[in-house]
């Protein structure tokens, strides 16, 4: 509310103050005629800003989440670009603004232009209109209440407006200057808090990436929908757990931003000194970011080696295993081709390896055995098979029929005709381990492995193809929690690391490159401007120096007119005595 209720004031009582000079100016020169016509186009002004903040907010809400944010980045970077250039016009043209409306409007007058007048105020309120439209829309969209949001404004515009009309009246003299500066010092604030609602709806939108690792988190201070956060949120855009990027881009912009607006303005530095100053700040800015760039940790390249072994346990039996992974993930889960892995599981003494496809299924909290959760990507992988030694995994090599009947439901399979119960079969089994990796897709550091392991029978027929029984045995096997404490250690330490390198070697020196492009901006016009030379001086003459062509002048008194006694104190002659 208070953000809204700063940006009406400053902004209607500037344009009161344009309109309020102007009408005095037109009363004052008996053209109350045009008066009437001032307040048409004042009020056609309005309308059309009023129709620009309609048509934004309906253009907003028409549009999908993503675009919404997209737009809400863009329109919230315009408000700091022209909050930012009327708080730094303001501070210039404060102390004058009277003086030069009214010389404006005199100029505009001598013409007899009365015309250029209106024209004058529609503008004026044109532009204010059209700036609290976008602040007041990017306000909107970065307050918890519109409601309080909308009664800050109108109760701005309405102060502004008594302001502005007592100002008009001579019932008030205001100290345009100190006004505004207080005013520029709350709009700081209030722009910082646009920036960094500019950085949030451009990660919401997708545009970026880096520097949310979370740098404050206020929540003791003010709690999630408390009081104390609706003020911080309504009033300077500050939420209770804020990024990095945000908190660094705040300060970079609040702190030059404040020292510009309340700085002593008799004690502002000479237009080269001050582009020095902010040159040289540049060339600072630059040469920290380049050491950080520089001296930024590396981030440790993705695992491709073999990890493991994983320790397999069957959830509620005692089957027992391990697990060995060889893949080269990347950040995108391995792609739509899927990811190759070479896997090697070990059930039950019998080993089954071979190459699968890892495709990424989602995301799966790991919960760790004292209760904590981590997520990690899911891969689901393609299916190995081998073929057991019955021996090592104690399998018989041969099955009689009302065995195989047994396994197949009570009924022979097909292809084995019925004959006695003490009719053998010879038997060979096959192993299906169908693999489940869950790693941190971007370290290439596997958390843990599951797997299905199904062991089918098939038996031989004289004069026929081998005739598939059944599955003898279904088992799902998983690395347990106790056994996941190691590998999510390296995914933080993989993790901090590459935090370090994007805040140290990224964040902040892109930042601080942004910063002294600005200042380079700001700073070179003001060093290249070239020096005004000396104001000209009119000589002295004296009656020595005088040339003799020119016929004798009377220096009485009396012979002097008033627009001569000027011209003769420059000339710094003495008045005649009196004889």
């Amino acid at each position: 509310m208070l953000a809204t209720f700063v940006i009406g004031l400053r902004e209607g009582l500037e344009a009161a103050l344009i309109v309020g000079i102007i009408a005095a100016f037109l009363k004052q020169s008996n053209r109350a005629d045009t008066i009437r016509q001032m307040w048409i186009g004042v009020g056609i002004a309005v309308a059309i800003c009023l129709g620009v903040g309609v048509l934004l907010q309906l253009l907003r809400s028409e549009l999908p989440q993503q675009q919404q944010e997209m737009l809400e980045c863009v329109v919230a970077g315009i408000a700091v670009l022209m909050i930012t250039y009327m708080i730094l016009w303001m501070r210039k043209h404060s102390r004058d603004l009277r003086s030069s409306l009214q010389g404006a409007a005199g100029s505009a007058l001598a013409r007899g232009s009365a015309g250029a007048l209106i024209v004058m105020a529609f503008l004026a309120v044109f532009r204010e209109g059209f700036e609290t439209a976008v602040f007041l829309l990017a306000a909107f969209q970065s307050a918890i209440s519109p409601i309080q949001a909308g009664i800050g404004v109108v109760l701005g515009v309405a102060v502004a407006v008594v302001l502005g009309y007592l100002v008009y009246r001579g019932g008030i003299k205001l100290n345009l200057s100190r006004f505004f500066r207080i005013t520029g010092a709350v709009l700081v604030l209030v722009a910082a808090g646009l920036v960094m609602s500019t950085l949030r709806a451009a990660y919401e939108a997708g545009w970026l990436t880096v520097g949310q690792q979370q740098a404050l988190d206020l929540t003791a201070l003010a709690r999630p929908g408390s009081v104390q956060e609706s003020l911080l949120t309504g009033m300077l855009g500050i939420r209770s757990t804020l990024p990095v990027v945000e908190v660094i881009a705040y300060l970079l912009y609040a702190v030059p931003m404040l020292l510009v607006v309340l700085w002593p303005p008799k004690r502002t530095p000479a237009p080269r000194a001050l582009g020095k100053i902010l040159l040289g700040s540049a060339a600072a800015a630059l040469v920290v970011a380049g050491g950080l760039a520089l001296a930024a940790p590396s981030v440790p390249a993705p695992r491709t080696d073999v990890q493991g072994p994983f320790t397999l346990v069957e959830a509620g039996g005692s089957a027992t295993g391990t697990a060995t992974v060889q893949a080269a993930f990347d950040a995108l889960g391995g792609g739509s081709a899927g990811t190759p892995a070479t896997l090697s599981v070990q059930v039950g003494g019998v080993s089954t390896s071979g190459s699968s496809v890892l495709t990424a299924t989602g995301h799966a909290a790991v919960v760790l055995a004292n209760g904590t959760s981590v997520t990690a990507t899911t891969f689901a992988g393609t299916p190995l098979s081998s073929t057991p030694d019955p021996a090592a995994a104690g399998l018989s090599t041969t099955l009689t029929a009302d065995q195989l009947a047994a396994l197949n439901g009570g009924r022979l399979p097909v292809g084995i005709r019925s004959g006695t119960s003490g009719t053998t079969y010879t038997a060979s089994y096959t192993d299906t381990v169908t693999p489940t990796v869950t790693a941190d897709a971007e370290s290439g550091i596997v958390v843990g492995v599951d797997v299905r392991l199904v062991r089918t029978v098939q038996v031989a027929v004289a004069d026929r193809a081998p005739v598939q029984v059944g599955a003898i045995g279904d088992t799902t096997l998983s690395t347990p929690p106790a056994a996941l404490a190691p590998a999510l250690a390296q995914v933080a330490e993989f993790e901090h690391s590459r935090d370090i390198n994007q805040v140290v070697g990224r964040v902040i020196p892109g930042l601080l490159v942004a910063f002294a492009l600005v200042l380079l901006a700001f700073g070179l016009p003001k060093l290249l401007a070239r020096p005004r030379g000396p104001s000209a001086t009119i000589p002295a003459t004296t009656p020595a120096t005088t040339p003799a062509t020119q016929p004798p002048v009377d220096r009485s008194p009396q012979a002097a007119t008033p627009a001569d006694r000027p011209q003769q104190s420059l000339a710094g002659s003495v008045p005649p005595r009196r004889p």
